[in-house]
């Protein structure tokens, strides 16, 4: 690994140069520049609707990944991991709810009512019913 800044293969994911670069002000680069291109075509073609719906998705999945790790460190009596698992958990859980609120706000937006139900009501209303299946 490299130890100059600002290089993108120092990090395997990217995520923490990307947040470096916010922080500074800086534009992203390397991998980070290439995710940010492919976001603003999804918000493109999918609409922030859909993104903050991945997002919440995404959330609680990872949320209840880290509740299968709780229930685990749990019943082996691992104290440490039960303990970071339940911070990680925590935090996603917090997170997902969050995300969730503004998928119902997103879809009030919409003139959904704010329900799952309300949601693909409206999908279908403004897309037509889905015959591809």
């Amino acid at each position: 690994m490299s130890g100059k800044t600002g290089n993108q293969n120092a990090v395997k994911h990217g995520g923490a140069g990307a947040v470096k670069r916010i922080q500074e002000g800086q534009p992203l680069a390397g991998l980070a520049a290439e995710v940010e291109r492919e976001v603003m075509a999804d918000l493109a073609t999918a609409g922030r609707s859909e993104l903050v719906t991945e997002a919440a998705v995404r959330l609680h999945t990872a949320m209840r990944l880290y509740w299968g790790a709780v229930q685990t460190a749990a019943d082996a009596g691992d104290l440490e991991g039960l303990d970071r698992y339940c911070k990680r958990f925590g935090w996603l859980a917090t997170s997902a709810l969050r995300a969730w609120r503004e998928v119902r706000e997103e879809a009030k937006a919409a003139g959904a009512g704010g329900t799952l139900g309300d949601l693909l009501d409206l999908e279908v209303k403004q897309d037509g019913p889905n015959t591809s299946d």
